[in-house]
């Protein structure tokens, strides 16, 4: 059966070793960013892991976040939002994901939601983009 941290660790280093998204966030692997993290960041979190239609295959969704500090004006970021969205769409889109034991299918763009914020955290805006797995257990 395929881990979920060794999903979040594969998408992760596709996103990790590419120099342009580099220079534009800090990517950190699984849904919660440490603590000290500073914006702008994204993180990576593989979710609903389940067993498709046929013998060995599997599903699941990849969740990128990217957050953003609040404009000094209270508004949302929306152009560095767009801009570090639009080179994970880049990086992501149509990807092989490596993993140990498996073939995955290219990854699938799925949709990108609208600027955001919550209660909890303020001072900042993210933007989620979600990315559709498929990969076939030997």
């Amino acid at each position: 059966m395929p881990n979920i941290n060794d999903i979040n660790t594969a998408v992760y280093r596709l996103l990790n070793t590419d120099a342009e998204l580099a220079g534009l966030c800090t990517v950190y692997k699984g849904g919660k960013r440490p603590v000290r993290a500073v914006n702008p960041s994204a993180t990576i979190e593989a979710k609903r892991l389940e067993p498709g239609e046929g013998e060995g295959i599997w599903m699941c969704d990849i969740l990128v976040t990217v957050y953003t500090d609040i404009l000094a004006n209270g508004m949302h970021d929306c152009e560095n939002l767009e801009t570090i969205s639009s080179r994970i769409r880049g990086v992501l889109s149509d990807a092989e994901v490596e993993m140990d034991g498996t073939k995955a299918l290219p990854l699938i763009e799925g949709s990108t939601g609208s600027p955001d914020w919550s209660k909890a955290h303020e001072s900042e805006t993210f933007q989620e983009c979600i990315f559709g797995l498929v990969f076939i257990k030997y």
